[in-house]
């Protein structure tokens, strides 16, 4: 027998909008959401889980990792490389110390940042050495800068050069190595800005400086006596972000576009006069409630398998470290996130890999099952809640039609959400129809072979013109995948609300 309804079909979901109320968003829009991401299909999963590195043992004593870093040494060699404590550990079947005679004073925020010069590692905090320098063999050394400055901040790999900016003394001095030499530099061989340097980032064809007053960028010239000519790009707009806030918190993506954070949201730049928002989905009710002050001490990387940019942020009024992960979709241009559970103090892409390290010690995958290292990721997301048929129209909610791919014999919650109501919920089973004999384990939670877009019908109650659906689930080992929801209703017409008695 036909059902006599209407109906609303929200998703498959391009975006998260934490900017706007429920009500406001569109049927491709989430209202909110915690460790779930959007896939390249619009659908809504958990986020992946966490492992510790080659399932690797904590680093003796537990010290915060400061550095996590992959490079490849020669063609065929490469080498994944950590700072933890007062030590450097690059790994080969556990963790092995080639710390040497360098020196690296332990702290929190003695975060590095590292290049890859032609196969030599080089890696600075601001806080000990110029640098440091590694090979691949042997232990690490201290980089020989011909004493021209001492503590560098930032560096890039430029040019067959090795740049390093922000130097003890002259924060807004550039120094700049001979040719295929990182251990020879001359004694002019240096810019100076009228600002500090805050970042850099080398491109195709510029190595980008980020400053307190504006991103410059440096074009060779080919000419030997001016190697380079200084071009200021940003800045003019004083009401406007004029650079990055952390020199960690800046992406170079393909085609010389970055994307970085400011104080304000996350900002894209092209190369032209102003940075562009690209973050306004998370303002208001997220990122008013980013600890600013501690932005110094984000990240970013750049996840190219999914075309994913991902952001880790102070989230908290007195957080000092990055406890949250944003993600921007670079495809659809939609946000997702966050992700938490967890803190992190660094990051790099490792085997292709979101890798990020913490305060126990452990450098941690975070693209690998359905848990973090046995422990539940509890997650969910809500739909948007758009108006049946208007904001002024009541109508009587009925049920929910729930499109998702089979993953196993277990539930999620589906709960009915509304401002207006209190709503029906329901336990959906993720094997539904996809559970058949000659598939399947008997007695186990897992599917063999996944089956894409089930259906199954929740019932909802109450009369109200919008209402949304939220979907969670706190388990080990076990995921969903919702593609779409529709909501059925009956229209009952535009009605006066009672008025709230005086008492």
């Amino acid at each position: 027998m036909a059902l006599n309804a209407m109906s609303i079909p929200l998703g498959p979901w391009r975006t998260v909008r934490y900017d706007v109320p429920p009500e406001e968003c569109a049927a491709d829009e989430l209202a909110d959401m915690y460790n779930t991401r959007i896939g390249s299909g619009g659908q809504v999963e958990p986020r992946p889980g966490t492992l510790s590195y080659q399932s690797a043992a904590a680093i003796a004593g537990t010290p915060t990792v400061t550095l996590a870093a992959e490079f490849d040494a020669t063609a065929t060699t490469t080498y994944v490389v950590i700072a933890a404590g007062a030590k450097l550990y690059y790994y080969n079947s556990g963790w092995t110390d080639i710390t040497g005679f360098t020196t690296i004073t332990a702290g929190n925020d003695n975060t590095f940042e590292w290049a890859n010069c032609n196969g030599t590692l080089a890696i600075t905090t601001g806080v000990d050495s110029a640098a440091i320098k590694w090979t691949g063999t042997g232990d690490a050394t201290a980089l020989d800068v011909d004493s021209r400055f001492t503590k560098g901040k930032h560096l890039a790999w430029f040019d067959n050069r090795l740049w390093i900016g922000n130097v003890s003394g002259a924060t807004g001095q550039l120094w700049y190595s001979n040719i295929a030499d990182i251990e020879t530099w001359g004694a002019t061989s240096y810019f100076a800005f009228g600002a500090i340097i805050t970042g850099l980032v080398a491109t195709q064809n510029a190595l980008t400086v980020h400053t307190s007053e504006g991103i410059y960028t440096l074009i060779a010239t080919g000419n030997a006596v001016t190697p380079y000519v200084p071009n200021r790009r940003t800045g003019s707009n004083q009401a406007a972000p004029l650079a990055a806030v952390s020199g960690r918190a800046i992406v170079a993506l393909p085609g010389d576009v970055q994307v970085m954070v400011c104080e304000d949201g996350i900002y894209q730049w092209s190369g032209g006069a102003d940075l562009d928002k690209i973050s306004y989905a998370l303002d208001g009710g997220y990122w008013n409630t980013i600890r600013t002050s501690r932005l110094g001490q984000s990240f970013a990387l750049f996840f190219p398998r999914e075309n994913e940019v991902w952001f880790a942020l102070p989230y908290g009024s007195s957080q000092t470290t990055m406890n949250h992960i944003v993600v921007f979709n670079r495809r659809t241009g939609g946000w997702h996130g966050p992700y938490g559970g967890w803190e992190r103090n660094c990051g790099a892409l490792v085997d292709g890999k979101p890798h990020f390290g913490c305060f126990d010690g452990i450098l941690w995958n975070h693209d690998t099952g359905d848990d973090d290292n046995g422990t539940a990721i509890a997650s969910w997301f809500e739909t948007g809640s758009p108006a049946a048929i208007a904001g002024d129209v009541s109508v009587r909610w009925i049920g929910a039609r729930c499109l998702y791919d089979g993953k196993g014999r277990y539930n999620v919650t589906a709960t009915q959400r509304s401002t207006e109501l209190v709503g029906a919920s329901s336990l959906l089973d993720m094997s539904g129809a996809g559970f058949t004999l000659g598939t399947d384990i008997l007695g186990s939670d897992v599917i063999l072979q996944e089956v894409r877009q089930l259906s199954q019908d929740m019932s909802m109650l109450g009369y109200s013109p919008s209402c949304g659906i939220r979907i969670s689930q706190n388990a080990v080992n076990q995921s969903y995948s919702f593609r779409k929801i529709f909501l059925r209703f009956k229209p009952l017409g535009r009605q006066l609300k009672p008025k709230p008695v005086d008492r």
